[in-house]
């Protein structure tokens, strides 16, 4: 009996495979098993796997210490040729994330914070085609990559809308890779409060450290069998100190540099600034359990007022960690106004497309083909006013019939499929529309004689050949092309031509193209 939690279809199980190998990179990477299961998802076609392995890749170069912008990079190109929102936003996520951390070597490079907003903008969009794990995923990354930068209100954010995300994933068929997706979501969540309330603490605000700290020892222990060991390690190990914070009593075993700075912590909240000196000295050099970069500042802080510093520095010090708290107060206002106006700009830009765009088929609508006259009219000036232009006018022969046999439903299919159709056989630089019920339109700019009438050839075949059937059973669609050619200047009458021929097609018998002769 099939596993009611394990994706049914091949690329299901290719997707799931992909998720366990992302996993695996951060520790026990298996090349061969990334390798194969490469070509197998190139050998299907799925994209979308491969951009996955793409970012294990990435990952066990990261835990080796090497180069993954070549990776990173295959991975991004991977997501603009999908186009997929999710998927593009993860591709996003991760390459802010390491822009932002060769940001803390090197004065040079490309925004982390431009590309976070970007993912952040793309994850409005949710298609519901599109496997959850995926969006989960996305959601996570982004969420590492606000913490990465110091904007943890927002990482807050996308981490509460991974889980969401979960709730949906662990229902159905996604169960195993949303699990361990959850896993993700609980360990960086924790490292997030940690950095946040060490933050707090940094600039004396230790009550608020508390506040923020204490939620998160009322959750019941979540670790079990299923957890990497280094990732229960790491859990517990914030977790003693997040309990040091709350000035809950924390336990007096784990890993060196944990329980000595809780001790620190601990005799800090007590007021004995020089015992948490001599705690702190040094623990953060001990890497038993990795320290986020407030953690690690708090010890230096805190180590930092062992006696014999000079009061100066000690100031010192204390201004820094409040210029840095007020830096990142003001990025995140920035980052929250950025997103603002990054989703009106994209909300303006579809409304745009809306106005131009058939919903239907995709194509252009009379409005966008208008516009496309008025920008060829504004560039009727100059050295290539002579350029050949070539209209078709395309009418589905008996559409009537189509819909009266098989009703408006297909009959809508129809001209979508006849849209997906019509653009595959046009370039950028022409144009494809949707003129109103069965009738469309196709524009090429500066074509050869004899291109036209071949193309609409190929046109009137594609159609022909396409599989109607799978629509509905008997269905069969032909079109009927008028093609006339002109100059760019003639553009606007050019439509009227074409259209007579249309109806010498017609007349002579449909699926057929009557062009000038």
């Amino acid at each position: 009996m099939p596993d009611p939690e394990r994706p049914s279809g091949a690329h299901e199980g290719a997707v799931e495979q992909a998720y366990l190998l992302i996993e695996s990179a951060q520790g026990h990477h298996d090349a061969v098993r990334v390798d194969s299961a490469g070509r197998e998802a190139v050998a299907h076609g799925w994209d979308d796997v491969c951009l996955l392995l793409h970012f294990a890749r990435s990952l066990a170069c990261q835990e080796a210490g090497e180069d993954d912008s070549g990776h990173v990079d295959a991975m991004f190109d991977a997501a603009v040729q999908l186009a997929e929102p999710s998927l593009l936003a993860l591709a996003m996520a991760v390459k802010a994330a390491r822009n932002a951390h060769r940001r803390r070597t090197t004065t040079s490079g490309e925004s982390a914070a431009a590309l976070l907003v970007n993912a952040v903008v793309l994850l409005d969009d949710h298609n519901p085609a599109t496997p959850v794990v995926h969006r989960v995923a996305a959601l996570i990354e982004v969420g590492n990559v606000a913490h990465e930068l110091g904007f943890w209100e927002l990482a807050a954010e996308y981490f509460t809308h991974a889980e969401q995300a979960l709730t949906e994933a662990l229902a159905g068929n996604w169960a195993a890779t949303a699990r361990r997706q959850s896993l993700v979501v609980t360990i960086n969540r924790c490292e997030l409060r940690l950095d946040w309330a060490c933050a707090l603490a940094g600039i004396g605000r230790w009550d608020q450290a508390a506040a923020l700290a204490r939620p998160a020892l009322a959750d019941s222990d979540p670790t079990d069998s299923r957890w990497p060991p280094s990732w229960v390690a790491q859990y517990h190990g914030q977790m003693h100190l997040l309990a040091a914070l709350s000035g809950s009593p924390a336990p007096r075993t784990g890993p060196a540099n944990v329980t000595a700075l809780a001790a620190a912590i601990q005799a800090a909240l007590a007021g004995d600034a020089v015992r948490a000196a001599e705690l702190a000295e040094g623990p953060a050099e001990h890497v038993e359990v990795h320290l986020p970069t407030f953690t690690h500042l708090l010890a230096l802080g805190l180590a930092a007022k062992r006696p014999g510093t000079a009061p100066a520095a000690i100031r010192y010090g204390e201004q820094l960690a409040a210029l840095r708290w007020n830096d990142r107060l003001d990025r995140m206002a920035g980052m929250r106004d950025a997103i603002t106006v990054e989703r009106r700009r994209r909300d303006h830009e579809q409304l745009r497309r809306d106005l131009v765009v058939d919903e239907l088929t995709g194509l252009a609508n009379r409005r966008g083909y208008h516009a496309y006259l008025a920008a060829a009219d504004d560039h009727s000036t100059g050295p290539n006013d002579d350029v050949s232009y070539t209209v078709m006018m395309i009418d589905v022969d008996h559409f009537k019939a189509v819909n009266d046999g098989f009703g408006h439903d297909v009959g809508d299919l129809v001209l979508a499929r006849l849209g997906q159709v019509f653009a595959a056989h046009v370039r950028q630089t022409d144009l494809a529309a949707r003129l109103g019920g069965d009738e469309f339109v196709i524009i090429l700019a500066d074509v050869l004689p004899g291109v036209p009438e071949t193309r609409a050839r190929h046109i009137l075949q594609a159609v022909e050949s396409h599989p109607w059937n799978d629509l509905a059973a008997g269905l069969t669609v032909s079109v009927s092309i008028g093609v006339h050619h002109g100059s760019r200047s003639e553009l606007p009458v050019l439509l009227s031509d074409a259209d007579r021929h249309l109806y010498q097609a017609k007349n002579g018998g449909r699926g057929r193209v009557a062009a000038t002769t």
